[in-house]
């Protein structure tokens, strides 16, 4: 049985995604929260994890009012880490998550673990700061888990032992996650070092 990275799921979530439809007598419109009751998002130094369910085929996927609710929360964009083949309408879900005014990402992970361009682009999109808070929408925490270890390591200066440990509790096996660790830290300073040569 897969086990949970929840580590990477904070308990806010369960307040931020009820899955129950409001009732008739609640007002349909969200109040926009005060900047004070977002103080506590903006100064997240990592985005939020949300893994919809361990069966993406089973269904799971976030409705409107989830959404809505991200938005009125403070989100700013939503990044999906789930594919056509999860059974998910990405072109709804993207329409769901712009009526809200969020920004919308899409990396699909058809593989069990990401390219070194995929991990460019993740990196690339958490850095920026207009896209924060971020919700990122994934279906395994297995899935989640190699980006975020390199998250860690690149962004939050982590050891590598104790990314590889976070990372880990997702049921990926160590030295699998310490070799696309070292493959790349390695190619990212290949990189550098090629930009440097050519000045």
């Amino acid at each position: 049985m897969r086990q949970r990275f929840s580590a990477l799921v904070p308990f806010v979530l369960l307040v931020l995604f009820p899955w129950t439809s409001p009732s008739a007598n609640e007002p349909r419109q969200s109040r926009r929260p005060a900047a004070t009751e977002l103080e506590p998002l903006r100064k997240a130094d990592a985005p939020i994890v949300l893994c919809i369910d361990d069966k993406p085929s089973v269904g799971g996927q976030p409705s409107d009012q989830a959404y809505a609710k991200a938005a009125a929360s403070g989100f700013r964009s939503v990044l999906t880490l789930r594919a056509r083949t999860d059974g998910v309408d990405l072109w709804r879900e993207r329409l769901m998550v712009e009526k809200n005014r969020l920004r919308y990402f899409n990396l699909p992970v058809l593989a069990a673990f990401p390219r070194l361009g995929q991990l460019d682009e993740f990196l690339r999109l958490v850095r920026d700061n207009a896209n924060h808070p971020m919700l990122i929408n994934c279906a395994f925490a297995e899935r989640v888990a190699p980006y975020m270890m390199m998250f860690n390591l690149v962004e939050r200066g982590w050891t590598d032992e104790r990314a590889v440990d976070e990372a880990s509790k997702s049921g990926l096996r160590r030295e699998v996650l310490q070799e696309l660790a070292r493959n790349y830290l390695k190619a990212r300073a290949n990189h550098k070092a090629n930009r440097r040569i050519e000045r």
